[in-house]
């Protein structure tokens, strides 16, 4: 079993549609028409980069094409909400839609109805017949959706304490309904003393700096971790990079994962997740998206500080 990865395309073939009848992306054409075939319909949603809501429109016109219909938010919002979107609408399929700016290409990273990334085996590429009449493209709320999902996992009580010095969020239109949400005030709380924290423009990955150093994302998982065991007793597999285990064994069973955060993402999605972290950032943890949500580790890190 592997899954299937991301696929990048440069950003010229996304402006004329002429990836649709490339050679080299085949197999993701007639994988989407063939899950499209009974429902003709999917999510997608774009990161917060300059240029990926415009290419976001560009491949959505494209697919309005095979007759299918395409449902996107008003707004960029990160991948652990479009995640989310797809299990819970229970849809066949999701594209998120990301700018590879040092490529000048863009990424499709598509996405399965368990919310993470497809199995090899389950992709498809007989001929399918393409609906006569061209789909539509439609708006959904994924946004307001995930900030109540994300609600639901902060603590309401947590006491005052630490908190960040800022909280760099590229998502600015999300970022007004979490500022406008009860339990996530949390991330908006300031600290002179506190840490820098940023998330990337996926909404995957975390970062943050104390004292102008980098905290490591073993270490800020690490404490997470601690906290979700000791204060809200989770339990589950732990899964880290090569060579990590011991670091994470008394918090509970871990697995290493060889490869990159794609492979990490893919072994999560199958598992009873308790928390996973790749080198680069990314922290995934129990009931959120296999892909990494740096907001919910925002808030766990948060209340680690103010409890443990």
């Amino acid at each position: 079993m592997s899954p299937i990865y991301p696929i990048t395309i440069p950003s010229n073939l996304i402006n004329n549609s002429s990836w649709t009848t490339s050679s080299e992306y085949t197999d993701l054409v007639a994988h989407i028409k063939n899950l499209c075939s009974n429902y003709p319909s999917l999510i997608m949603a774009c990161s917060a980069d300059f240029d990926a809501g415009v290419h976001a429109r560009f491949i959505a016109e494209a697919i309005t094409e095979w007759g299918i219909n395409v449902f996107m938010p008003d707004f960029p919002v990160p991948l652990a909400a479009l995640s989310y979107a797809i299990t819970t609408k229970s849809m066949p399929i999701g594209l998120y839609i990301e700018e590879v700016k040092a490529d000048s290409a863009i990424r499709i990273i598509p996405i399965s109805s368990h919310g993470g990334l497809f199995d090899n085996q389950d992709l498809n590429t007989s001929s399918v017949t393409i609906n006569s009449k061209k789909g539509v493209i439609g708006s959904t709320d994924i946004g307001g959706m995930y900030v109540k999902h994300l609600a639901g996992f902060a603590d309401p009580f947590i006491e005052k304490g630490l908190s960040f010095s800022s909280f760099n969020n590229p998502f600015k239109e999300l970022s007004k309904i979490i500022e406008n949400t009860e339990n996530l005030k949390i991330l908006f709380e300031k600290d002179q003393n506190g840490p820098v924290a940023s998330l990337n423009d996926n909404g995957c990955f975390l970062s943050i700096k104390k004292n102008d150093e980098e905290i490591s994302t073993e270490e800020i998982a690490k404490k997470i971790a601690k906290y979700l065991k000791e204060e809200r007793f989770t339990s589950g597999t732990i899964f880290v990079p090569q060579g990590k285990q011991n670091a994470f064994s008394q918090f509970g069973e871990v697995e290493e994962v060889e490869g990159n955060s794609y492979d990490l993402t893919y072994a999560m999605a199958f598992s009873d997740l308790f928390i996973g972290w790749s080198e680069d950032g990314l922290i995934a943890m129990q009931g959120s998206s296999c892909f990494g949500d740096g907001l919910l580790a925002a808030i766990y890190y948060l209340e680690s500080l103010r409890t443990i």
